[in-house]
């Protein structure tokens, strides 16, 4: 998916509180909300972020066989209460926005920064259908998985781990698609780890191929899309895999290393400790049948 160009803002709240606005936000780029505010990515709902606070940005003009969907606002809430009880506020401070859509058997989630250049601020977007269960926080379902994904691409492609305004041709490091990745950057990490040393592989542009090749290189086949979708599902199993990994494998040592970050330590003991977390087999979430027709997206597109 395109990135956008948006940036909000929003005037401090109550942090129990929700508050509904139906006018235009005066600082939207409208040039942006054409390009991302369409029939054809199945845009519902853009909501403004404030803690643990939503309030509503605009409705997108949609066909009719999804305004049922729009309406649905309790729903709405209620996923954006579960991301809130999911992840910490603490770890959601660089979420701006928050978009409901309706997947359309082709995406599951997807997050890109508002402004190009100011990678500090991201909009969150999630799949209306596949929002199921949404009174327990359950690490076997669908929806937390894909919760956990792209919350890792805000994690690893933010302004902390990431240098916008930078071409490829001039990093020095792994160049994300946002930007050069900073000396020591978790996305850095991973790619020196398991990605350096296949930099001229025939099949790098064929993650099917890559992942038949190099099994024990990825925690699952979607990791092979490319390091920022492998860290993501890294991501994934090491906030939800009971124990660190003490194999060999190279997508063993890919979660071992998150291990080595004590803030990220912290934020899996954090996301852990909710009181109505049910524990299951981490990776679990892949029997679900729609993960065969949705794929989870962010910046570049669908893979």
């Amino acid at each position: 998916m395109s990135l956008s160009l948006i940036i909000l803002f929003f005037s401090a709240c109550n942090k129990n509180e929700v508050f509904w606005e139906d006018e235009e936000d005066p600082i939207i780029d409208t040039q942006s909300e054409q390009d991302l505010g369409s029939e054809e990515d199945g845009a519902l709902t853009l909501y403004r972020v404030n803690g643990d606070a939503i309030s509503k940005i605009k409705d997108y003009q949609v066909s009719r066989d999804l305004e049922s969907y729009q309406m649905d606002v309790d729903k709405h809430f209620k996923m954006w209460d579960f991301v809130s009880r999911l992840l910490p506020a603490q770890y959601r401070d660089k979420i701006s926005q928050f978009e409901v859509f309706y997947g359309g058997d082709e995406l599951q989630g997807y997050v890109f920064p508002p402004n190009e250049e100011d990678l500090s601020q991201w909009r969150f977007g999630l799949a209306i259908e596949i929002a199921e269960n949404l009174d327990q926080i359950n690490f076997k379902d669908l929806f937390t998985y894909v919760t956990l994904h792209e919350y890792a691409h805000v994690l690893t492609l933010n302004d902390e781990q990431v240098e916008a305004n930078a071409s490829e041709g001039s990093c020095g490091t792994f160049f994300t698609g946002e930007g050069c990745s900073r000396e020591g950057a978790y996305i850095q990490r991973l790619y020196d780890l398991g990605w350096k040393d296949l930099a001229n592989d025939p099949d790098l542009e064929d993650p099917d191929r890559l992942y038949n090749k190099y099994p024990d290189r990825f925690v699952t086949d979607y990791a092979a899309t490319n390091p920022g979708e492998d860290i993501a599902e890294v991501f994934s199993f090491f906030v939800t895999m009971e124990n660190k990994p003490s194999g060999n494998k190279i997508s063993d040592q890919k979660i071992r290393m998150l291990y080595d970050f004590p803030e990220l330590v912290k934020m899996r003991q954090d996301i852990r400790q909710n009181e109505v977390i049910q524990l299951t087999q981490p990776g679990s979430w892949r029997q679900n049948q729609r993960l065969h027709s949705f794929k989870v997206c962010n910046r570049r597109g669908c893979k």
